[in-house]
């Protein structure tokens, strides 16, 4: 790779100007622009030659952007089904997501086995409630994905007793994983757990992994999906909690973002919705990460985060 110094820089990050003023104290020789992705018009992208933000912009084409970096994680909003042009460098945040999530997930587990949801209900009703919390600790939780996220999310459960197992592509051991399989074994991998978390990125591979046909095989299963809306067939869900397949499903991510009005999933009982906030990008990270990226661009090197187009992520 050639070094390349690039300069002028098109953030298109939701929290653009808070990312955009770190990188001019950091580089003051950075022309920046800042808008929201859906703000952002052809003559932006002709000025530009990087994109930071975490949606591709409304635009057909990428004008004269000759590197895009993602300010999450993930990087399916560029590649996934997506035409996006082989010359294009894509790097990812370095950002650690995975104790922020992980807090999300345990925050929901523990809501489950507090019965938090039954006392709230309860007290609405004055009644005195014969219900009482269950043990978090001595349950099992099958993750899929085992990066970064999907190692924090262990992490963090099986320091409360949590016994967690892992699913990846090649089921190689991880840290804080008692076991971890291929994710040819994620039927077998179900077969007793109480909690489903996904946590893996989206890829062809990937997509609605979790369908009618491998939730019609569990019992009283919690999902709770923080990795992509479309890991899991969404029109299956409420069929799925009303057979009892699944007891309930926290979603954070959907396959339509924001959640339409008219989705039954908002309606369900025993559904908790939240709007893709389990793992929120900090600024200064993202201006660090994309600063490490830059140094190595200028020294002719390819990042150390460039995605691996491949394998998606």
């Amino acid at each position: 790779m050639q070094p390349w110094h690039p300069r002028r820089i098109l953030s298109g990050y939701d929290r653009s100007d808070a990312v955009t003023a770190l990188l001019q104290a950091a580089r003051p020789d950075l022309e920046c622009r800042s808008k929201r992705f859906d703000h952002v018009t052809e003559e932006d992208l002709a000025w530009a030659e990087v994109y930071l933000g975490f949606r591709r912009p409304t635009p057909a084409g990428w004008g004269g952007v000759r590197w895009v970096h993602s300010t999450g994680a993930g990087v399916d909003r560029f590649l996934f089904r997506a035409d996006f042009p082989d010359e294009l460098l894509l790097t990812r945040s370095p950002e650690d997501f995975g104790p922020q999530i992980g807090e999300y997930c345990l925050a929901r587990m523990l809501a489950v086995t507090q019965q938090l949801r039954l006392f709230d209900a309860a007290q609405a009703r004055r009644t005195w409630s014969a219900l009482e919390p269950e043990s978090l600790a001595g349950s099992r939780a099958v993750i899929v994905g085992t990066g970064m996220v999907g190692r924090g999310i262990a992490t963090l459960v099986a320091s409360q007793g949590v016994v967690v197992e892992g699913i990846s592509r090649s089921g190689a051991p991880q840290p804080s994983f008692s076991r971890v399989r291929p994710v040819q074994c994620l039927a077998d991998a179900l077969a007793g757990a109480r909690w489903l978390v996904l946590a893996a990125p989206l890829t062809e591979t990937s997509y609605h992994l979790v369908d009618r046909a491998l939730l019609s095989g569990v019992r009283g299963l919690h999902l709770i999906n923080v990795g992509r809306g479309a890991l899991v067939d969404e029109r299956v869900i409420p069929d799925a909690l009303d057979e009892g397949w699944l007891s309930e499903a926290s979603l954070d991510v959907f396959e339509t973002e924001p959640l339409p009005p008219e989705s039954p999933l908002w309606a369900h009982p025993r559904v908790v919705i939240s709007p893709h906030c389990s793992g929120v990008t900090d600024p200064s990270a993202a201006s660090t990460g994309f600063l490490e990226c830059l140094a190595e661009v200028q020294a002719g090197r390819v990042p150390r985060w460039a995605v691996d187009r491949e394998r998606g992520y």
